[in-house]
Parts: structure tokens; sequence; C-alpha cells
């Protein structure tokens, strides 16, 4: 049995489980290791390859595919919790190419360090390359590259459109809350 530093537990929990999800029909977004507390836990978030939305019995099924390679493997020490999720509203970026698919879409970030003077940061993503996200805040583009981020998310944006029937102007909200 390799041990991995509970920084790569979630990386190695990647190279292992991506080609199993894909087999049983579904695709890694990511992995992450929460090795703090008396019951650590690995999440898995997983999208449907075709698309559609990722429901309970998907992530059981999911939950089911992977226990038994992550069984064999054995590279997490101890107790854990194994917890299949989709990626949600507010999914997790992680990698360029999470923030490659949100061009346009406003996201959260916050480094490790300050940049610019500033950990926390919300705005548009404007453009991936070269491993630097440029995020458009406040009409200024800041450049903040993917080592420096400890932690980014989508931020999920109702929209809302004027309904028209029955003759009044009323804003409807569309989405769920």
């Amino acid at each position: 049995m390799t041990v991995f530093a509970a920084s790569n537990i979630a990386e190695r929990a990647e190279d292992v489980l991506g080609s199993r999800l894909r087999d049983a029909g579904y695709s890694l977004v990511l992995c992450d290791w929460s090795g703090r507390g008396s019951r650590p836990e690995l999440w898995v978030y997983i999208e449907l390859l075709d698309g559609a939305d990722v429901g309970i019995n998907d992530c059981v099924e999911a939950h089911h595919a992977i226990t038994d390679v992550l069984d064999v493997e054995d590279f997490i020490p101890g107790a854990y919790k194994l917890q299949v999720s989709s990626p949600g509203l507010d999914r997790p970026l992680r990698k360029s190419e999470h923030f490659s698919a949100q061009l346009g879409n406003t996201a959260r970030i916050r480094t490790w360090e300050p940049i610019a003077g500033r950990r926390n940061w919300k705005g548009t993503v404007e453009e991936v390359e070269d491993d630097i996200v440029t995020l458009l805040v406040d009409g200024q583009a800041h450049r903040i590259p993917l080592p420096a981020i400890e932690k980014a998310n989508l931020v999920f944006e109702f929209r809302t459109g004027e309904k028209t029937k029955g003759g009044g102007t009323r804003t409807k909200r569309i989405g769920r809350q």
C-alpha cells in the first residue's frame, strides 16, 4: 500500500477514478480531499457524459462504481467518508478547463496570498491562457495565476424576465433558489 500525502490524495483519486467513472457513463469533474477533523472526506464531483442533470440515483450508482477501485488502490490512510455529488450551481473551479468552460460567467476566487492587495475576488471570467485566469472586476482586468488560487467557485446568477401574460408586466424569477 502506497500512502499519499493529504495534498496529493485528491490528485491520486482523480487519476484512479476517471476511467472507471467514464465506463459507468459519468465524467469526473474533480476530487476534493478534506483531511481535517475526526472523519476526513473524499468528495467526488461528477457530470453525466450526455450532459443531462445529475440526480441522486446517479450519485449512488457512481458511488458503487468507484468504491471497489478505492479499496483496491488503498492510498488513503485510515477511515474516511466518500461523498459523490454533482458540481452544483456554485460548481468548484480548479483547473484551466473549468475556468475556460465558464468564460463570460461570474466567479468568486480566493487566493493563498494577496494579489494587488486583496485575496478575495468576484468578477467575470474573461480569459484563460497559460494557467492565468483573467477576471474582470469593476471594469478592470486582473490576472490571477492558477497556482495562486486557494478556492474558486462559479457564482450562480438568477435570470429575470418579463411576464406579460394577463396584461401585467411583473418580473418573474426563472430558476430555483
